[in-house]
């Protein structure tokens, strides 16, 4: 049983490690498209794609339409609309790394709205790893270095907080919903969300023509990002399956080495001093829950887990 648990936690880790590779891929790809379309068309363009690549497997496998949770999967929908589109706005007119930065803070409304909602026991160890993170994130932001913006930093924090939010709602739905249903569900309804504001949005730049008119590149670039969010969910879904939300809290500053690696690469963006010594207090913090979580589930016994019902 030490071994299965064992293995249960490090496959969720795995899966939400990979999930983290394809977010800052995302981010990277989000942030090319915004200097010809604005974050509404992108996050439209970026559904539109999403649906329409996995319409196919719905259509073969049609009980997949039947959801039981279909309001669940439109507030899930609306919040993830108010997230990317508040987090699209400030990734437009802020760093890659700075944006990633200040997501961290959302390790820590995940743990506060994982107690209070979904009931789950927050461990020391998670507890404390994560506010040694935040701690590096804060050494990291420095408030008082020039590249600093109050405003921007609050549209980062309230997205954050709708982020985890859909965390937690992901985690409740996990054992509701098949994984190609919640993949699906999710894309439409948001992407139904982002129409209704455009469609209200006065101006050619929030038109959906202007989408499908500024070149094949970004009709391509869309439908890469519109499959990565696809391929997003699914391995935040399975990590879920095998390990509690709260559990991959402290792994998200990972990210951290991901977006500075990718900002430098695609945007000249230079790795600060703070940054570097951010990593140091972060990365140690990460691993070092590894090494708690595996004494910590071999306490319990995970075979009366819910099996998630899979796509097919």
């Amino acid at each position: 049983m030490i071994d299965e648990s064992k293995q249960r936690y490090f496959k969720g880790i795995g899966w939400f490690i990979v999930s983290l590779m394809v977010c800052e891929t995302n981010d990277v790809i989000t942030k090319i498209l915004e200097g010809s379309l604005s974050p509404l068309q992108v996050i439209w363009g970026r559904f539109f794609f999403s649906t329409l690549v996995l319409l196919p497997l719905m259509l073969r496998h049609r009980g997949s339409f039947r959801s039981r949770y279909l309001g669940a999967n439109f507030l899930r929908g609306f919040i993830l609309f108010i997230g990317m589109f508040i987090w699209c706005y400030g990734l437009d007119v802020s760093q890659l790394s700075i944006a990633c930065l200040i997501n961290f803070t959302t390790p820590m409304f995940t743990l506060i709205l994982a107690a209070f909602i979904l009931k789950e026991k927050i461990e020391t160890p998670r507890i404390i790893a994560t506010i040694i993170g935040f701690l590096g994130v804060a050494i990291v932001l420095n408030p008082r270095t020039a590249s600093f913006s109050t405003a921007t930093a609050s549209l980062f924090l309230l997205s954050a907080i709708f982020f985890a939010l859909l965390d937690v709602l992901n985690k409740r739905l996990v054992t509701k919903e098949t994984i190609l249903g919640s993949l699906f569900f999710t894309g439409f309804f948001t992407m139904l969300c982002t129409l209704g504001v455009l469609l209200f949005s006065n101006g050619a730049t929030y038109s959906l023509t202007a989408i499908f008119t500024t070149g094949w590149q970004n009709i391509t670039l869309l439908a890469i990002l519109g499959m990565g969010a696809n391929f997003l969910l699914f391995f935040i879904l399975k990590s879920l399956s095998y390990i509690d939300v709260s559990a991959t809290a402290p792994f998200r500053y990972m990210e951290l080495i991901l977006a500075s690696t990718f900002g430098y690469l695609f945007f000249d963006e230079r790795i600060s001093t703070n940054a570097i010594l951010g990593a140091i207090i972060i990365v140690p913090s990460s691993i070092y829950l590894v090494r708690c979580e595996v004494k910590i589930s071999s306490k319990f016994n995970h075979s009366e887990r819910k099996t998630p019902i899979h796509c097919c």
